[in-house]
């Protein structure tokens, strides 16, 4: 099992991307946000993403080298055209728009349409905590769309996607308090991780094709489902905010290019900024944060716990953890990532790093 550190990871995807025809800004922005979601010890949005995007080049998926557009907006309001490019560049574009506009105005909200995988949603939310804003973003998926993978609470067949939300907080602390999950049980990317590594999942996460709760993670890929939130008993919550997430995320999003109904698809995202740092000093935001989390984490441990956690600091460890050790990449995902570095006969221009240095 190679082990890569994020400037080899952000190298291999730049230039996979770049040989597969993105543009060198586009390669460079999605090789960045791949390499950050495995530091953060998200490597179902990572690494392993890098055949599945060449792959959407080759099928006309995704546009690799169109760029994001305005369509329509007012003061603190956008609707952003992705044109078919990648999700990360269309996001981080609506990301930027969002803040400069919630700086004039307190609050600002973008959505967005016609984008590819926007990654890992909690990277954008996150980095506008880092600049003294609180964020919420949706993504999300309902219809005959590729994303589609949930199976509604009480039904058997896919309907809705993982359907991702993300909430960032700032504080004075090394990572801001960040919330970033699927509202399905896991993000498909966790199945893959599971499969390419040959291993069961840690409980019933999918149905198969006959409806029936499984922990092998093929069953998914055999016309199987995922299960929202809360599994098989406790998946009505899970599967309620997936409903919400589909609304806010590819309903609003969708507003940005109308068209389309809910049996072809619709996909889109949509993310609200407040100028935190607007309302008061971001120093006395940051102590009552910090306050709030000494608070929480004193609680006295439940038998058998290993401690508590604020939201985002399970990344902010990994961070510091696999700038000293790297990231341990699968086998399985070593081997297609392999594949697009000889199809693109870049193993001359990689260097050692073609090679999956350990």
């Amino acid at each position: 099992m190679p082990t890569l550190s994020h400037e080899a990871i952000y190298t291999i995807a730049r230039e996979v991307l770049g040989a597969a025809g993105a543009s060198d800004v586009h390669a460079s922005v999605v090789g960045r946000h791949l390499a950050d979601a495995n530091m953060a010890g998200h490597d179902s949005h990572g690494f392993l993403r890098i055949p599945q995007y060449v792959k959407e080049i080759d099928d006309g998926v995704i546009d690799p080298k169109s760029s994001p557009a305005v369509v329509r907006e007012n003061a603190a309001v956008a609707h952003v055209d992705g044109h078919g490019t990648f999700g990360q560049v269309v996001a981080g574009f609506a990301l930027d728009l969002g803040m400069q506009k919630a700086r004039e105005h307190g609050i600002a909200l973008v959505n967005m349409c016609n984008l590819g995988h926007t990654g890992r949603v909690g990277t954008y939310p996150e980095r506008a905590a880092r600049e003294g804003m609180a964020a919420i973003m949706c993504t999300g998926f309902v219809g005959g769309h590729s994303a589609i993978n949930l199976a509604p609470f009480g039904g058997r067949e896919r309907r809705l996607g993982t359907n991702p939300i993300a909430m960032s907080f700032p504080s004075s602390g090394d990572s801001p308090v960040l919330l970033d999950f699927a509202t399905s049980i896991a993000a498909e990317g966790k199945l893959r991780v599971y499969k390419a590594k040959g291993e069961m999942l840690p409980d019933e996460w999918v149905l198969d094709k006959n409806g029936v709760p499984s922990r092998d993670p093929n069953d998914y890929y055999e016309g199987g489902s995922l299960l929202p939130i809360g599994g098989v008993l406790g998946g009505h919550k899970g599967y309620a905010l997936s409903f919400m997430v589909a609304l806010f995320g590819a309903v609003m999003g969708g507003i940005a290019c109308p068209g389309g109904d809910v049996k072809s698809q619709l996909s889109g995202s949509t993310i609200i900024v407040m100028d935190v740092g607007g309302m008061a000093p971001i120093d006395e935001v940051g102590a009552r944060v910090d306050e709030v989390v000494d608070y929480v984490k004193s609680t006295p441990l439940a038998e058998g716990s290993s401690g508590i956690l604020y939201p985002g600091e399970m990344e902010a460890r990994s961070r510091r953890q696999r700038l000293k050790t790297g990231v341990p990449v699968a086998d399985a995902t070593w081997d297609e990532v392999s594949q697009v570095i000889d199809r693109f006969n870049l193993t001359e221009k990689l260097g050692p790093l073609a090679a999956g240095p350990a």
